[in-house]
């Protein structure tokens, strides 16, 4: 699992000697993101690379390219050195010796030189293989640097070179799991700075600002945007205006971002006023008891899909001791009754993501041959393959009570034979529990990550 080295220009000279070998004689664009202008061009986003870039490159900065040729070593890295604005308004930034020293690349050329570059690479008969552009400028500028329509530059992402990568990212290195521990340590400050703010009378945005905060103060960034709700119901809510009542649950799903990129992401529902009423601690042992199972299930060579199925029974028959579903647990599960309740999948991988590698559509997290069910629930799974070793994944069930979806499912008659609608009906209203950790596959099982986050 470990690259054994701590000389992170050198790991990254290996992973790019590695990755070269599935272009064969074709060369590797790399290309990293740009400043996006928030809502004029000099009024910008928080920089974040591109995460391949990270993983290969190592170089936080815009405007910046690598192309790698089939030799070993032989990379250029194109870069734009600051103009007198620049210094100006931005400071004089890295020289292209520490850009140099930082990457492991010694060649370096002018960003306006790529463009050339990648010219006379195709005229020799070079094919270009780049990771598909998430973000649309990206797009654009594959699209003019080689001279295509966008939707000929996106459909022209190399299939080889995104196989190859997933094949080496989603094997973490000692390295990048004491990454995703530091982010930890950090996301664990700052849920213990939420738990000290949250309290009758007090607004959702009071803890996502003490929760911000934390990761600041060490010159961290967020791995994504905070969920801090007492509608827990909605799964990727981002609203923080709603005041904090006694008797709500508030549910926190958020993550450090560690110095060089790495995610943490965690989720934990508390009581406001510190106790559970005797619904809520119904609920909150059941999905205790997915996640201990769940993680008690993981290990090398266990098809991931196979402990989600697990959990999704344990909500089942959760639900069903509560009176609120009916009839046998397997014949649910496999009709997806379920869903009603835990309508998203267990986990997906982590690491310079939050999913990890999502961008590239389902080669890292589904094998070859597997296609997503299209089963209401199921195919919200992000990850459905065999563990390995060195496999960081999180592992987040959760029960949910959401009012729209009882509507309809109601009205509609949806899985009459399973779900007890008139029993739900008292139970709309309660929100939303989840709760979820960040696991290592080891040899042996599974190791849970991070300083231990109260749960």
């Amino acid at each position: 699992m470990s690259e054994g080295k701590s000389d992170w220009a050198a790991i990254r000279r290996e992973r790019r000697n590695r990755v070269r070998k599935a272009a064969g004689d074709g060369v590797v664009l790399w290309l990293g993101h740009v400043l996006q202008a928030r809502n004029y061009a000099d009024n910008t986003y928080p920089f974040r690379q591109n995460s391949h870039f990270l993983y290969y490159v190592g170089l936080n900065q815009p405007d910046l390219a690598v192309l790698s040729f089939p030799e070993e070593d032989h990379d250029i890295l194109f870069w734009r050195e600051p103009t007198v604005d620049d210094l100006v308004w931005s400071g004089p930034g890295h020289t292209g010796g520490e850009l140099a020293r930082e990457s492991g690349i010694r060649t370096l050329e002018a960003i306006d030189k790529l463009g050339e570059c990648l010219a006379q690479a195709a005229a020799s008969g070079r094919k270009i293989h780049y990771p598909p552009p998430y973000q649309g400028s990206s797009l654009l500028r594959i699209a003019e640097l080689l001279s295509l329509t966008p939707a000929d530059a996106a459909a022209g992402a190399s299939r080889p070179l995104q196989e190859a990568v997933a094949r080496q990212r989603v094997i973490k290195s000692d390295e990048e799991v004491a990454e995703i521990e530091q982010a930890l340590e950090v996301t664990a400050r700052m849920y213990e700075a939420a738990v000290r703010r949250t309290r009758p009378g007090a607004y959702e945005y009071e803890i996502a600002g003490a929760m911000q905060a934390v990761a600041l103060e060490r010159g961290l960034e967020l791995a994504y945007p905070p969920i801090v709700t007492i509608h827990g119901e909605v799964l990727h809510n981002h609203c923080y205006s709603n005041r904090i009542e006694a008797g709500q649950m508030l549910l926190i799903d958020a993550g450090a971002e560690s110095g060089r990129g790495y995610a943490g992401d965690i989720t934990r529902t508390y009581p406001v006023s510190g106790r559970f009423d005797e619904r809520q601690a119904a609920v909150y042992r059941v999905v205790l008891q997915a996640l201990d199972e769940s993680i008690g299930r993981i290990a090398p060579g266990v098809d991931f899909r196979d402990v989600h199925i697990h959990a999704c029974k344990v909500i089942a028959e959760g639900m069903r001791d509560l009176g609120l579903m009916k009839g046998k647990i397997e014949d649910a599960v496999m009709s997806g009754a379920h869903a009603f309740f835990f309508p998203h999948g267990l986990g997906h991988m982590l690491g310079l993501d939050v999913h990890d590698m999502e961008d590239l559509g389902d080669i890292a997290g589904y094998i070859k041959g597997r296609p997503r069910s299209e089963q209401f629930g199921m195919k919200y799974l992000r990850l459905s393959r065999p563990l390995e070793t060195g496999h960081v994944i999180t592992v987040e069930p959760g029960i949910y009570f959401i009012p729209a979806l009882f509507e309809r499912w109601r009205e509609e008659r949806v899985h009459t034979e399973f779900i007890n609608y008139d029993r739900i009906e008292a139970w709309i209203g309660l929100g939303g529990i989840r709760i979820e950790d960040n696991v290592l596959v080891t040899p042996h099982g599974a190791h849970i990550l991070g300083p231990g986050i109260p749960r």
